[in-house]
């Protein structure tokens, strides 16, 4: 995973986790750090936990 070493960033993941599944999004984590947010044929790599927050916000998931 990519920087989630705090509690509270745990936390913030795993609740952008939750809230990107309730609107069809699976969250993949990538082994050398970062995320691919998908949904049917289209990703997303999010390299950092800012960026992640950023796109739930741009597709209405947070």
């Amino acid at each position: 995973m990519s920087a989630v070493t705090t509690p509270s960033d745990q936390k913030r993941l795993a609740n952008l986790k939750a809230l990107f599944a309730l609107k069809g999004f699976a969250v993949h984590d990538v082994s050398t750090g970062g995320w691919f947010v998908a949904k049917w044929n289209l990703t997303k790599f999010c390299p950092a936990l800012a960026d992640l927050e950023s796109f739930a916000a741009q597709v209405e998931a947070a």
